[in-house]
């Protein structure tokens, strides 16, 4: 019995330990302008200004030829929806402590949603943004 409880407690250390530096992976992949994937899009967090950020994401609607469809501007924060062939897109630009968060999801139906054009297009907004 005891072997199994030392056992029990260095897999909960061991998985802890990956759990950890998991999350430190991504809040340094986030804090280097990297672009990785949520459950229904892209994310990355930015070191430039809020309307940089919104500017760079109407250049790359206009390249990409996304008709704008609504935008929405508060304080620190931005939203720009457009659609192209069947996605509806929605860019999502928020300010949080030093860093911009950029979030851009690529909706093909209610339920489905293109993450790779997502990503696609989430790259060129943090390319002509930085």
């Amino acid at each position: 019995m005891k072997r199994f409880g030392r056992t029990a407690a260095w897999l909960l250390a061991a998985t802890a330990s990956v759990v950890t530096t998991g999350c430190l992976f991504a809040a340094g992949a986030g804090a280097a302008g990297a672009v990785y994937f949520t459950d229904r899009g892209a994310e990355s967090l930015l070191d430039e200004s809020v309307d940089k950020t919104y500017d760079a994401a109407r250049e790359t609607f206009q390249e990409l030829g996304i008709r704008e469809t609504k935008t929405s501007s508060e304080a620190d924060k931005r939203e720009l929806e457009g659609s192209v062939d069947d996605r509806e897109l929605t860019v999502k630009i928020e300010r949080q402590d030093q860093s911009t968060k950029v979030e851009v999801v690529a909706r093909k139906t209610r339920v489905t949603w293109d993450k790779d054009y997502a990503k696609m297009v989430l790259e060129k907004i943090v390319s002509r943004a930085t």
